[in-house]
């Protein structure tokens, strides 16, 4: 039937906009579908993250096309507690826990590992271990020789570094040998205003299918405002340094010693300086990876949440104090975070006390917020299964310590006497690992 004479004596009325609009997307679509999947890929390239994410859902074959331009990475930050230090807060010894971190390690397998409170001999036996055996490290003897930069004030740290218990603290970074190839990387420095203490920050330059640059600090715990707004700065001039020099995408993970409610935090994400007016450049901004995962993921159906606030399974601090207490209610766990803030001398203001799910934790992994266009965040964890029950095999006896063995009655008061792990296993380390799973795009053009 001729179309005009339809129209005309059937009276169908012409298509609208929004339908012909739609006509030539489909008919755009299907000429894409029609190329070879190597012109498909050289049209996609140019796209940057969000755009490819959309297309990723249009149809089955762009949805496997897509995953050529993005590869996952899994990034995995966590404080393992120094070496001779555990028995004061009831901990356990550095042997104990050296299998329970090697498990922890190789079951959740991350792409780059972030590591603090390591020194040169825990490091020693971690590379002995089956788990980062696939990994290189840094700084180790390999790599050049490490390059300090000194932050802040030079003459106070020349007077206050050799005195700090805590110079002999790698910050570890370690990278799946398959998966990056190491560049270069250096080590920024700045000592504390109030104590002895040396604030570390990591950096390595990593080429795999695309660079990447890593970051990992330990800022000094039990601080009053005024002295982690201080350590906020100094990140953020070292992020400004390294901008400046590799305009690449970017991660700064590590332990914080604080939670995201204070205005330290605040400094990190940018998001005060620019609202106050205080001077911050954009480019040394930082995006908390939940926060970037609201934004990628909006539906919190399926997800831990606490208070509409993604809490990755932990609604209370990453600092666990040797202990698998869950506080879920808010008046016990302000009551802990209040009794753990009073023995580390942290002064947390009423603000900070109001946080919630998320908010609450001290270990963080940031994004730079220039590259959210390269990174996006499928998923983010508190990994709080970290004791040798939780990797204990079938069959084998509950006691990890070993001191059950000793025993002619395995429950005697002896044995309970004898056991230093409490029969319910021994935890890795007082803090529990903060897991991120990313999403990195190859085409470094669209940054």
């Amino acid at each position: 039937m001729d179309t005009s004479f339809a129209q005309k004596n059937l009276r169908i009325p012409p298509m609208s906009d929004n339908m012909a609009k739609r006509q030539k997307t489909s008919n755009d679509s299907t000429t894409l579908l029609a190329l070879p999947d190597e012109l498909v890929l050289l049209i996609l390239k140019p796209l940057n993250m969000r755009d490819l994410l959309v297309v990723k859902a249009s149809c089955r074959r762009l949805h496997e096309l897509t995953n050529e331009l993005m590869h996952p990475l899994r990034v995995m930050t966590w404080n393992v507690r120094k070496k001779c230090t555990e028995r004061a807060k009831h901990g356990w010894d550095w042997d104990q826990r050296l299998p329970v971190v090697d498990a922890v390690i190789e079951r959740e397998d991350p792409d780059v590992l972030l590591l603090q409170e390591d020194d040169v001999e825990m490091t020693a036996d971690l590379m002995n271990t089956t788990a980062l055996k696939k990994y290189h490290s840094f700084p180790n003897s390999e790599n050049d020789l490490i390059k300090i930069e000194i932050l802040g004030d030079n003459h106070l740290y020349n007077s206050k570094c050799t005195l700090s218990r805590y110079n002999d603290e790698l910050c570890g970074i370690y990278w799946k040998r398959d998966g990056y190839k190491y560049v270069k990387g250096g080590c920024y420095q700045w000592v504390s205003q109030r104590t002895n203490w040396v604030n570390n920050l990591n950096w390595v330059l990593l080429q795999g299918k695309t660079p990447l640059l890593v970051c990992n600090t330990h800022l000094e715990s039990g601080l009053a405002q005024s002295h982690r707004e201080y350590n906020s700065k100094m990140v953020r001039q070292a992020i400004r340094i390294l901008r400046k020099r590799h305009s690449i995408p970017f991660l700064v993970g590590g332990d914080f010693n604080t939670n995201k409610k204070g205005f330290d935090c605040k400094l990190l994400t940018g998001g005060e300086l620019h609202s106050f007016q205080l001077g911050g450049n954009p480019s040394e901004d930082l995006t908390d990876v939940f926060t970037a995962w609201d934004e990628d993921c909006p539906d919190k159906r399926f997800d831990p949440v606490w208070d509409g606030v993604r809490s990755g399974g932990r609604n209370g601090s990453t600092y666990n104090d040797w202990s698998l207490v869950s506080w879920s209610t808010p008046n016990s766990n302000n009551l802990y975070e209040k009794r753990v803030a009073m023995k580390q001398g942290n002064i947390m203001t009423y603000r900070e006390h109001t946080a919630r799910g998320h908010e609450r934790h001290i270990d963080h992994i940031y994004i730079g917020s220039q590259c959210r266009d390269a990174i996006r965040v499928l998923d983010v964890r508190v990994v709080t299964n970290i004791t040798s029950e939780d990797i204990r095999k079938k069959g084998t006896p509950p006691c990890f310590c070993g001191a059950l063995k000793l025993c002619k009655k395995a429950w005697s008061y002896e044995a309970k006497e004898l056991c230093t792990c409490r029969h319910f296993g021994i935890l890795g380390s007082d803090h529990f690992p903060l897991v991120a799973n990313l999403k990195v795009h190859e085409n470094l053009d669209v940054i």
